[in-house]
């Protein structure tokens, strides 16, 4: 590959991704959406890459690296499947808490084994009656002597099923306004009142272990399990988001760029009337189109990325990455599923798996909607602040 807008260490470190993933991922991602399969085995190869954790440093098992990269990897990973860039990044989710607010003794304890895969991890935000509006979870996280007693409900967690560490976002302050009154803490397995049903047979995103509901019963964390400060897990969350975000947004680009990827090698040897199906308009303005829309995605975050490691605020940046690759992305696959015709309609083609686990995309890690709302609100409090 060649780009002006990435450095020859990066394009190198993206090479080298791609001869990873082209010799050891496809078996793992065939047999995650055929058989529902948590593909362990390739996730802790990756780990032994330092593909996880890719931007802590190396003394808590990460790459040492930062965002750019992060997302660099993340695109090469959604490239064999989203659901395996989503198993790649939420450990990392996790991890971004812990070493951006937790104690040096927790981050010992916890980030090289979730960087190498020797903990499985589980983000916990979401709940049945609440997804987009996490200031209104109903969790709550009951201060008794040296523990926190925590109950309620969280739903959709990828790894859930058979996690190690859970990071729970849970009231602790039930009478102040929420964004005020939450706190972050890792719940380790093994308590008998912590119960992972897995119900969910999802359209896609298959082989992620995802749990229909996850089950606090009064679960007993001791204090020393909360991460950061009291009531402060509102804004550690909305930190996340951001680099959250933009990774959703790298791995749905990548998913993307194979589906176009196919359909312009099939465009080239199909024949329709005597002649390559690239040889009519209706069929190659459409790739033109996918291009087009790819390469906008991609600036918009490499941009953002490249904010982020900065240290800029990239709150309205990071929501236009996911809305706007989450809705390229799937329409790319859209269009690639139409080149192919009804070949591409089957479970021989590649594309058929790669537009179910898309649609997911305009739905998870905040809604399109969300993504919107939070860009307009950023432009007016710009445009507020500049007078």
């Amino acid at each position: 590959m060649d780009s002006i807008f990435l450095t020859d260490h990066e394009q190198a470190y993206v090479s080298e991704a791609r001869d990873f993933y082209a010799r050891e991922a496809r078996p793992h991602v065939l047999a995650m959406d055929r058989e529902d399969k948590y593909p362990l085995d390739l996730l802790k190869q990756m780990g032994a890459r330092r593909y996880l954790g890719v931007r802590f440093p190396e003394e808590y098992g990460g790459g040492g690296l930062d965002v750019m990269h992060e997302a660099l990897i993340n695109e090469e990973t959604g490239a064999q499947a989203y659901p395996l860039a989503c198993l790649r990044s939420v450990p990392h989710y996790c991890a971004h808490v812990i070493y951006y607010y937790g104690a040096e003794e927790q981050k010992r304890k916890w980030l090289p084994g979730i960087n190498r895969v020797d903990l499985v991890t589980a983000e916990c935000v979401t709940e049945p009656t609440g997804g987009s509006d996490a200031a209104r979870m109903k969790t709550r996280a009951v201060r008794d002597g040296d523990h926190y007693v925590l109950e309620g409900t969280k739903r959709f967690q990828a790894s859930g099923a058979l996690a190690d560490l859970f990071l729970v976002f849970a009231v602790t302050d039930p009478d102040v306004h929420p964004s005020k009154g939450i706190s972050a803490f890792i719940v380790e397995k093994g308590d008998p009142n912590l119960i992972a049903m897995r119900e969910f047979d999802t359209m896609g995103w298959r082989g992620l272990a995802i749990v229909s509901e996850l089950i606090f019963d009064q679960v007993r964390v001791p204090a020393g399990n909360r991460i950061g400060e009291e009531n402060q897990g509102f804004q550690y969350l909305m930190d996340t988001l951001n680099t959250e975000r933009i990774l959703v947004g790298s791995g749905l680009l990548g998913t993307a760029r194979t589906c176009f990827e196919i359909a312009v090698r099939y465009s080239m040897e199909r024949e329709a009337f005597h002649r390559p199906l690239k040889n009519f308009e209706a069929i190659s303005f459409k790739t033109a189109e996918m291009e087009t829309r790819l390469e906008a995605a991609r600036l918009l975050r490499t941009k953002a990325a490249r904010m982020l490691d900065l240290g800029r605020n990239v709150t309205k940046h990071a929501a236009m990455v996911k809305v706007f690759c989450a809705e390229n992305a799937f329409w790319v696959a859209n269009e690639a599923l139409q080149i192919m015709g009804g070949i591409g309609y089957t479970t021989q083609a590649d594309v058929e798996r790669h537009f179910r686990d898309l649609r997911g995309g305009m739905v998870a890690a905040g809604t399109n909607e969300i993504m919107r709302l939070v860009t307009q609100r950023e432009i007016y409090e710009e445009f507020s602040n500049a007078g």
